[in-house]
């Protein structure tokens, strides 16, 4: 078996590289510095325009051997995770091989490299936003884009695949991705609490709210209910905590308010059979 198979890689054809490029990369200058950290025969760094600084990293030496003879650019042949680089890469562009440990790796050495503004754009396997928990930790470091692109365009390949362009910026969007902080958030809330939210019949999130409230005898302030139903497990994402607070108001007949920031679960006794 190849090398190439062996990492799950598969040579891009010349035609996807440029179509990328003119679709996202029309911009590139003479500022610009291009990095393919695998680069295989060539596609990218030959498309790439002659004015923008492109350099190629290989493993095989015999495909960065093509790789030069095809493009005139030059090749480093090694291990993108583990090389030096002496220039100062704008943009890292290319088809990761399609392991998750490698591409992780991959983001990994690129958000090393690449100053603030810096970007990367790699064809991926749509696996590799498959759970919610690995596109939020992507989004710790990046902003996110992705768009659907056809797997056809490598013959024989049977994996669903995207376009993905990771920006190294302090905005942290995420286009093209709904509800995965939602889903990391939930995936840290204490056991019952999950519970509640995956077989709810109805208003699902007042039954997890009256529920935390009933594990706190019937009254607890907003910071309780958020210690109760996250769990131990810190999250960064505030979208469940705004949940609470939210279904809190909305449904007034079932949860009263009796001080800044401190409910009752409507119709709860307290201690001597009266009524908060």
């Amino acid at each position: 078996m190849s090398l190439k198979k062996q990492l799950c890689q598969y040579p891009t054809p010349a035609w996807v590289a440029e179509a990328i490029i003119e679709r996202h990369f029309q911009c590139l200058d003479s500022g610009d510095c291009v990095v393919d950290p695998s680069c295989g025969p060539g596609a990218f760094l030959q498309a790439i325009p002659a004015h923008v600084q492109a350099i190629g990293v290989e493993i095989d030496s015999r495909v960065a051997d093509e790789a030069i003879r095809n493009t005139g650019r030059p090749v480093i042949v090694g291990d993108f995770q583990s090389i030096h680089l002496d220039i100062q890469p704008t943009l890292i562009l290319g088809n990761p091989p399609f392991k998750l440990k490698l591409i992780d790796a991959f983001l990994d050495k690129s958000h090393s490299l690449l100053l603030e503004g810096g970007r990367v754009g790699f064809i991926l396997p749509s696996y590799a936003f498959q759970t919610a928990a690995r596109v939020v930790r992507y989004s710790d470091q990046w902003s996110l884009f992705q768009e659907m692109v056809p797997r056809n365009m490598y013959p024989g390949l049977s994996l669903p695949l995207v376009f993905a362009l990771f920006a190294k910026d302090k905005k942290r969007l995420m286009v093209g991705f709904a509800l995965y902080r939602e889903a990391a958030a939930i995936q840290q809330f204490a056991e019952p609490y999950r519970a509640i939210l995956r077989v709810g019949a109805s208003s699902v999130w007042r039954e997890v709210v009256e529920a935390a409230l009933l594990s706190y005898g019937g009254e607890a302030s907003v910071k309780d209910l958020y210690a109760e139903i996250g769990g131990k497990r810190p999250t960064q994402t505030q979208f469940w905590q705004q949940k609470i607070r939210q279904t809190l108001r909305r449904y007034s007949e079932w949860f009263v308010p009796v001080a800044p920031g401190r409910y009752r679960l409507q119709g709860v006794p307290l201690l001597n059979g009266i009524c908060l």
